[in-house]
Formats: structure tokens, sequence, C-alpha cells
């Protein structure tokens, strides 16, 4: 399953787009499939693609599915969300 970056629109500069990622990493990205999208929407991303705008409420709300996500695979895989082993 492939999950869509969390991104903040930094500026538009013709056919490309500079976002910061949540984890602080600037990328430059392709807007075409949004292309009024504008500095400061909350965007996400998907093979270096904006695949869609999302609301500041949206942002929050993905990254609590994000962490429970991550905990039901750790779960699955014996580890807790750091990689350590859980006690069975």
């Amino acid at each position: 399953m492939c999950l869509p970056l969390i991104a903040r629109v930094v500026a538009v500069e013709g056919d490309l787009a500079t976002v910061t990622l949540l984890e602080g990493e600037t990328v430059r990205v392709n807007p075409i499939l949004q292309p009024d999208v504008a500095p400061g929407e909350y965007v996400l991303l998907d093979r270096g693609l904006i695949i869609e705008t999302i609301a500041v409420d949206q942002v929050e709300e993905m990254l609590r599915f994000y962490a429970e996500l991550g905990e039901m695979w750790a779960q699955e895989d014996g580890v807790d969300v750091r990689g350590q082993p859980v006690a069975g």
C-alpha cells in the first residue's frame, strides 16, 4: 500500500511547486493535477505530483490515521513503532 506524503506549498513557479514535507525537507514537485494550488496550502504528494489539496483539519486527521496504521503494522510484525520486539 502506498500512502501519500503530506506537505505544505511554499511557492509555485511555472510548472513546478516547492513544498515542505512535514519532516522539514523541501522538495520540488509537479502541480499539473492541481494547477490552482497556492502557497500556504497543504497538499498530498504521490510520485512527485501534487494529487490533492487538503484542509488543516484533514492534515491532523491523516496524521492520526498514519500513526494508528503504523501501530497496527508494527503489531502484525511483532514490534513496537520503534522497531523493538514486543513481549508476546
